[in-house]
């Protein structure tokens, strides 16, 4: 065990230089690379900048990190002096736009990825970096990645501004785009520019920079032609979905039908120029992941953070333990699928153990790993042959309805179970709990039910997050998720073992309010079961169409890309709101609402069930006092996925 916490001077030894005297103390000159980061700059693998920064130092690059710079001032991106190959830009952990803005397009109140007082981020934060960069340092080669770059590759329908925009490549004028989880593709391109700087410093005649970074899997780049581009598949160009929505669909079914390795190219026209975005690479190996995650990180951000209280988005995942990548479950608002990829990539029970001892000798650690999980917990393991060997899978669903046979989820579930197990009688581990979401539909057979018994024995702190989102089939069946039924019969099997136990656990449910295909009527009938359970959440998701989802096209085009049926979609701010109050039918404020929307589709009956108002209505408390009864899910991202 470390004997005493280190202080600022070795915290900051620790860390990727952040300033040409930090660069300085290494015996470095000159940086090869720097990355620009919207977020606050913490050394965590939950966090982008730091997982690239830490993978390109391990591979010998002279590796430095620009935190919430402001992109006024030209200074902030000088701090590191000019860098040798290139910068990589990235608006942060979370797409900006998200970060700036609820749902209801209103400002947030302060952002978890930044220490309490920062100024916010810029809006559409890569297009603004990205720029200052190039003012900073003209003829650097510029790279864009993270989030918001990869999920706003090519044209896309941006909520904030009602409006299709253009490829974030277009917009931002960057050089190149990576998209997806980018560590492989960075490498390459640090390779690519080193070889190509070599020869310039050598007097050789070099490829022009569009060549040397051309055709890297994974990535975006723009031409004027589509010469040497090998049976390109052309998706509607920006003009033309401009002009009609309906074409984000045929947009939608390129993205999805070319996400394999031995995908074509897509090429979407912008003007008289192509975006072309190659084809995804095969999923990371296990080796692959462990590298990743085995890099010297501190869990800890950057000193200079400490006067303002740190960075409250390390403090969910400080003691966490992250055990894979990826989702099968493909959920239609979530993102994830066309970022980590459909096909796990996990780490090896050796790589998760190494990091559990580490956290152990740590001399604040108090015994308790927070989370051993990842996207969605109990996917932790789960492999498909088809999808490992690259190849498509358009056929069905992985998991919804009900999980594909190929999925093997007996050997995955007792995989998981025994990892957890480790975990827990893992020297200096008093109590190893799972707060990912749990996927309920994946605990049948023998080994989901000896899982899932783990999981409420042991590893349970108190609240099992789950993530029904809604409880009408027909707008569970367009978000792609399992019928409320399943729900109902997992929630009855939990609360059995529970009281089996004699142990006071409950569940904490996710819905998401007002995401295509949710009539008012859907939304009562959502009501009803949450009356029936006597149980109001106290955070409600708020629909917001991202870029790159199924949902976003439902919302942006009135047409769900797979069925090509009609989609009724609520966008009035009253009926939203309206979805919202049944969901939170206990809190007396919501009241007016939600008698307004029983009445609207006949069932007065219900209205019975409704709390009386009360002389203290939230809506009229001062800010302080309505944080201190309950979290505003206005500020909160909820991180759950299952």
């Amino acid at each position: 065990m470390q004997n005493k916490k280190p202080t600022a001077a070795e915290r900051i030894r620790a860390l990727l230089p952040t300033n040409l005297e930090e660069a300085a103390a290494r015996g470095w000159r000159e940086l090869d690379i720097i990355i620009v980061t919207g977020d606050a700059y913490v050394d965590h693998a939950s966090f982008g900048a730091a997982v690239i920064g830490r993978v390109l130092e391990a591979a010998g690059y002279r590796v430095g990190i620009v935190a919430m710079p402001d992109h006024r001032r030209i200074d902030d991106f000088k701090i590191l002096g000019r860098p040798r190959l290139f910068f990589g830009v990235s608006a942060g952990t979370i797409d900006s736009m998200v970060t700036n803005y609820t749902a209801a397009k209103r400002r947030r109140r302060g952002d978890v990825y930044r220490p309490k007082g920062a100024e916010p981020r810029p809006n559409r934060a890569t297009i603004a970096y990205t720029a200052a960069c190039r003012a900073a340092y003209p003829g650097v080669p510029v790279v864009v990645g993270g989030l918001e770059a990869s999920g706003r590759r090519l044209a896309y329908y941006d909520y904030w501004d009602d409006a299709i925009r253009r490829s974030i490549l277009i917009d931002s004028k960057a050089d190149l785009l990576l998209w997806g989880m980018a560590e492989r593709q960075t490498l390459e391109v640090a390779k690519r520019l080193a070889a190509r700087m070599d020869i310039l410093q050598n007097d050789g005649p070099a490829a022009p920079l569009s060549e040397a970074l051309d055709g890297i899997p994974m990535s975006c780049i723009a031409r004027k032609d589509l010469v040497n581009i090998q049976n390109p598949r052309e998706i509607p160009a920006f003009e033309e979905i401009q002009q009609n929505w309906e074409l984000l669909v045929p947009a939608f079914e390129g993205v999805r039908e070319e996400n394999w390795p031995k995908s074509r190219p897509l090429a979407q026209r912008h003007g008289d120029r192509y975006v072309i975005q190659y084809p995804p690479l095969p999923p990371s190996t296990t080796v692959e992941t462990d590298h990743y995650y085995d890099l010297p990180y501190t869990r800890d951000w950057h000193p200079r953070n400490d006067a303002a209280g740190g960075v409250a988005a390390l403090e969910p995942v400080k003691w966490s333990v992250n055990t894979h990548r990826g989702c099968f479950a493909d959920c239609s608002f979530c993102s994830i699928t066309f970022h980590q990829g459909r096909s796990i990539q996990q780490r090896s029970p050796e790589s998760i153990l190494k990091e559990v001892a580490k956290l152990a000798a740590r001399v604040d650690f108090k015994g308790t790993i927070t989370d051993v999980g990842g996207p969605t917990a109990n996917m932790y393991g789960l492999s498909c042959k088809r999808l490992e060997r690259g190849e498509a899978c358009l056929d069905r669903d992985c998991v919804t309805p009900d999980p594909c046979p190929a999925l093997r989820i007996d050997s995955q579930a007792e995989g998981y179970r025994r990892l957890l197990e480790l975990v827990r009688n893992a020297d200096g581990v008093k109590h190893a709990f799972v707060a990912s979401g749990i996927r309920y539909d994946m605990l049948g057979g023998r080994a989901g039910e000896r899982l899932f018994q783990d999981l409420v024995h042991h590893h349970t702190s108190g609240w099992m997050k789950l993530a029904p989102e809604h409880a009408s089939d027909d707008v569970l069946r367009l978000m792609n998720k399992p019928s409320f039924g399943k729900y109902i019969e997992f929630e009855d099997r939990y609360k059995n073992e529970c009281k089996d136990i004699g142990k006071d656990q409950h569940l904490v449910n996710y819905f998401i309010a007002g995401h295509p295909g949710t009539t008012l009527k859907a939304a009562v009938e959502l009501f009803a079961k949450l009356v029936e359970r006597n149980y109001a959440p106290e955070q409600v998701q708020e629909f917001i169409p991202l870029p790159m989802t199924r949902a976003g096209v439902q919302y942006a085009a009135g047409i769900d890309p797979l069925t090509k049926e009609k989609v009724y979609v609520p966008k009035g701010d009253r009926e939203r709101r309206m979805h919202k109050a049944l969901m939170q039918w206990k809190f007396p404020e919501n009241r007016e609402l939600c008698e307004e929307a029983l009445r609207a589709v006949g069932r007065e009956d219900l209205i019975k069930f409704l709390p009386k108002a009360n002389f203290f209505d939230r809506r009229r408390a001062a800010p302080d006092e309505r944080r201190g009864e309950r979290v505003n899910a206005d500020d909160v991202e909820l991180d759950v996925c299952a």
